[in-house]
């Protein structure tokens, strides 16, 4: 989000959201706060990321405001959700370290889901690698791409 729109990370709260139908939401200055509802799939953001301004179908069902009973929102726990804490960092940090968190949570989760590892090594691995990758303050191609590579072949070998 940090870099998506140009904010500082003192500037971004975590609200978890259990029911998943609020994708994202931003608060203006006069208080009052834009929330983007959908499906709980991803393809709705994301269509709606990559055809911004423009909407694209995303082939997602219809959201049925009537069949929502409530909307809840409560603070995350960052015992339970460990990897907010490396996301914060990673954003704080800025440079290549975003996407070497990104490279080494996209390999930790697939691992995940081929049964390689369980659930709680996810973010161990991502943490891992970011410590072992470092980063620079470059945000070049280049600079993204090799440390982006970097995290990934410091994943797996974790993993393996």
């Amino acid at each position: 989000a940090c870099a998506l729109f140009g904010t500082d990370p003192d500037h971004v709260e975590i609200v978890v959201h259990p029911q998943s139908v609020i994708h994202s939401m931003v608060e203006y200055d006069d208080g009052s706060i834009l929330a983007q509802l959908g499906n709980p799939d991803m393809r709705t953001p994301i269509a709606h990321a990559l055809a911004w301004p423009e909407r694209i179908e995303s082939g997602v069902a219809k959201l049925d405001m009537l069949g929502i009973a409530s909307l809840q929102f409560e603070a995350p726990d960052r015992e339970r959700f460990p990897a907010l804490r490396l996301a914060r960092h990673a954003a704080e940090q800025g440079g290549t370290l975003p996407a070497v968190l990104n490279a080494a949570n996209e390999v930790a989760v697939a691992a995940f889901l081929e049964e390689k590892l369980t659930f709680d090594r996810i973010s161990k691995i991502v943490e891992k690698t970011m410590s072992a990758v470092g980063h620079t303050d470059s945000q070049d191609l280049d600079a993204v791409l090799s440390a982006d590579a970097a995290a990934r072949e410091h994943a797996n070998q974790y993993i393996n």
